[in-house]
């Protein structure tokens, strides 16, 4: 069966695609209609351009968006609270041809406003640019880190989202009476994957950027009935904080989690509302290398394999390299490659469908897989090889508390946000570990610092541990 691209919009133009608190409910009829709006209003100034969208969780952001991938255009997406130097330096090493805004945009020397509105504001680049051609099957930029200033990007063919998008609808079970709320940034892979599987299954997306901590987030789940919400680690333990399991959400259906590795106890948490309330909840696994999505555990099977990363999603393939552990995948979703700078963009595909994800992984005689830790998050103390993942693990289930370890050679830092366990988390090192107590340090801090798409940011945390 030939399943049109989610971009193409082609579902029932009476059903409502899109909710924003400041629109009007936005069919899809009004949408596609909006989309060609759009579409006349962006410079030519060659056949397949690139876009810069700066991203909200809006109605306009998504029409920006999609105009751009049925101009074949290709689009680099970043968080429009993007710091206005590191914006500065991307826009200087990527040259984008036009670029969109629903906030107002400090200029540059080499743009000029092109359209404006009430929403939003199309710039245009007027000044000398790099001539080389963009791939024609480049689609998207998305960033790696989370963080906001990196030059380095991901390159996503229209057949990587295509897939995944499909594959993600697939196991999610996915149909037009969906209502997915939008819980992570439009930049984030993560985040952007919920908004292109629910296109393609012509369901309805809630859009928002309000916190899960704010009334008003909840107050608009209510209102329009979602059915579905994602999360990453940090969502889940503010949703175990909110005491989820008492939270009366009638409509909704499944939630899902990916972004990192959520606590046993989190997870054994979650299963156990989720079957009380006849939801389903789907642990995943993924990078942005495979736009988004490389692994799930059917929430049938979650109890059993509370610690797994799960198994393929469909059309992909993930096996163990037999010397070194790492886990590799395979599928169409794998991406072209990276980018560092506007020359880039004219590569081809680079690694013909096999990502080395980088993990290090173990599989059970099902056939479920299981990370052990990160390739390069090893450190040596005393001749002792210690993998900081891994402890972290053991701590955090001994404890049933989230901590976070960095550290080098010559010592190693384990991280918690709770004063009361640091005498016992030093005890239990030293004794699992055998390790002096010159070698470590257990700290309190107040809060992880964290990176835009909520994972913990190491490089910050091991700069504040020296």
């Amino acid at each position: 069966m030939i399943v049109a691209s989610f971009w193409d919009l082609k579902h029932n133009e009476e059903h409502i695609a899109l909710i924003e608190n400041s629109f009007s409910p936005v069919t899809y009829g009004e949408f596609k209609y909006k989309v060609e709006i759009f579409k006349e209003q962006l410079p030519r100034l060659r056949k397949k351009q690139l876009g810069l969208i700066l991203c909200s969780n809006r109605v306009t952001t998504l029409i920006a968006y999609i105009a751009g991938l049925q101009l074949s255009d290709a689009l680099l997406l970043l968080d429009e609270k993007i710091n206005d130097k590191f914006l500065k330096n991307i826009i200087e090493r990527y040259e984008p041809d036009w670029i969109y805004t629903s906030k107002s945009f400090q200029g540059h020397d080499d743009y000029r406003l092109h359209y404006k509105s009430n929403d939003y504001e199309i710039w245009c680049r007027v000044s000398s640019i790099d001539t080389t051609e963009i791939y024609p099957d480049l689609a998207l930029l998305l960033s790696t880190s989370g963080t906001t200033g990196s030059s380095k990007f991901v390159r996503l063919s229209y057949k990587n989202i295509q897939s995944n998008a499909e594959a993600i609808v697939a196991y999610l079970q996915l149909n037009e009476t969906e209502r997915a709320i939008t819980t992570l940034p439009m930049q984030y892979s993560y985040g952007l994957s919920v908004i292109n599987s629910h296109l393609l299954a012509g369901g309805t997306l809630l859009l928002t950027d309000d916190s899960i901590l704010s009334k008003d987030f909840w107050s608009f789940f209510k209102k329009n009935k979602a059915t579905s919400l994602a999360g990453v680690p940090y969502i889940y333990q503010m949703l175990h904080r909110l005491r989820f399991d008492r939270m009366d959400l009638p409509s909704l259906r499944y939630f899902t989690q990916a972004g990192g590795r959520l606590s046993p106890n989190l997870v054994r948490y979650f299963n156990k509302v989720a079957k009380e309330k006849g939801w389903r909840f789907y642990v995943m696994y993924g990078q942005t290398e495979a736009t988004a999505r490389i692994s799930y555990v059917p929430p049938e099977r979650l109890s059993e394999k509370e610690s797994s990363i799960g198994i393929p999603i469909p059309n992909g393939k993930l096996f163990l390299d037999a010397e070194t552990s790492e886990l590799i995948y395979e599928g169409p979703n794998v991406m072209l490659g990276y980018a560092h700078s506007r020359s880039d963009l004219a590569k081809g595909d680079e690694l013909f469908g096999r990502l080395h994800t980088g993990d290090i992984a173990a599989m059970d005689e099902d056939g479920y897989f299981y990370i052990k830790g990160r390739m390069k998050r090893f450190i040596k103390l005393f001749g002792l090889r210690l993998n900081l993942d891994e402890i972290e693990k053991q701590i955090e289930q001994h404890f049933s508390t989230n901590v976070a370890c960095v550290g080098d050679d010559d010592k190693l830092y384990v991280i918690t946000e709770e004063e009361t366990k640091i005498d016992e988390i030093k005890l239990y090192i030293r004794d699992l570990y055998k390790l002096h107590p010159s070698a470590f340090t257990v700290k309190r801090i107040a809060a992880f610092p964290r990176l835009a798409n909520g994972k913990i940011n190491y490089t910050e945390l091991k700069d504040l541990m020296v």
